[in-house]
Order: C-alpha cells, then structure tokens, then sequence
C-alpha cells in the first residue's frame, strides 16, 4: 500500500469514525445545549489531548513489536473486537433516552481527557489505524506523526461541528422514527468495515 492509498482509507476511516455518534459527540452536543457553546472549549481540549495521548501510546507500541507477528495479530483482533462490540451497541441503543443531559456542572479538560480512556470505540479505531497504515505513511515517529496530526485536526473539526449542531442533533437521534433508522445505518456501516478488515487481515 502507498502513502497516498493509505491516506485516503485513513480519511474514509475516520470520516466513518466521526458521522457514528460516539461518547465525544454525545457529550459534546449535550454539553453545549445545557452550557453553551463556549463552555466546550475546555472538554474538547482535553478530548484532544486524550485522544493524542492514546495515539501515542498505541503508536510506539505497535512500532515496538514491529516484526513480532503473534503480537501485531494479537492487537489487530484487540482492535476488531472492539470495533464490533461497538457494532452492537449501534444496534441495541436506546435512541428514545437520548437527550442533553451530563453531570451536575460544566465539563473541563480533566473530564474530557479521562473519557478517551473510557471510550472502547477510540481504542478500536487508533488500534486499526495504526496497525493499518503507520508503515505505509512513513514508518516509526513519521507515521505516528502524520497519523496523529490528520485525525487530530479531523476530529476537533468534528467535536467543534458536533457542538454547533448538537440542539438539531439530540431530537433528530431521540425521534421515534427518525432516531432508530439513524443508528440502524450507523451499525450498517461499522458492519462493512469491520468485514473490510476482517478480510484485510492483521497489517504484517
């Protein structure tokens, strides 16, 4: 696989990541609607630094074992069960119980940084990501770099989109009709991707 390959299945990877309402997108929206908008500086900060602090952590691990097949088989399935345990929750979630709620008072960076670590959907998708596509955008410190500053300004992006259009969002997902067909499609798509890289295999 090429850079180039591997840059656009990175970006269809993440763009899949980000439209599944996740954790990050719930909170975030959830958390505009009942403080503001400005008060998401703070959580998505710290969701940014958790998310860079588990790239980096998976990034050197993966290129640890570089050349250590059981071990890289081993995080590639770690990574596939957690994507599909994601795949199920799409299916089973109640969406009527969806609605702008958090805890007692306003959410900082120290809140959004521990929920990264929380989040079995993130690991699966940094697991995936670099195990998939360290080597082929660069390798070692390169490909863990290259890694971290595309999903990093992806997924800002997107919290920063997910908070603006979170008041549309949390009725549209709690909607009787509109609310189950929504994740129905979400677990269609982590569906296909799962088998994409259950066929793909382990990146040895």
């Amino acid at each position: 696989m090429d850079a180039t390959t591997a840059l656009i299945e990175l970006l269809l990877l993440l763009a899949v990541g980000l439209l599944t309402p996740g954790p990050n997108a719930l909170t975030s929206f959830a958390h505009s609607g009942l403080f503001g908008k400005k008060a998401n500086v703070p959580l998505i900060t710290g969701m940014a630094i958790g998310f860079v602090s588990i790239e980096l952590i998976i990034g050197f691990l993966v290129n640890s074992l570089d050349g250590n097949e059981t071990a890289l088989t081993a995080l590639h399935w770690i990574g596939m069960v957690f994507l599909g345990a994601m795949v199920v929750a799409m299916f089973r979630i109640d969406h009527s119980k969806i609605e702008a709620e958090t805890s007692e008072g306003k959410l900082g960076i120290k809140t959004g940084i521990a929920m990264q670590y929380v989040n079995g959907k993130e690991w699966a998708f940094i697991i995936i990501m670099m195990s998939q596509y360290m080597e082929p955008l660069g390798g070692g410190i390169i490909g863990i770099g290259v890694i971290i500053m595309v999903t990093l300004v992806t997924c800002v992006s997107a919290m920063i989109a997910w908070t603006f259009f979170g008041d549309r969002l949390s009725g549209l997902f709690s909607d009787e009709k509109h609310g189950r067909r929504i994740f129905q499609v979400c677990g269609v798509l982590l569906s296909l991707l799962w088998v994409a890289f259950l066929i793909r295999g382990p990146a040895l």
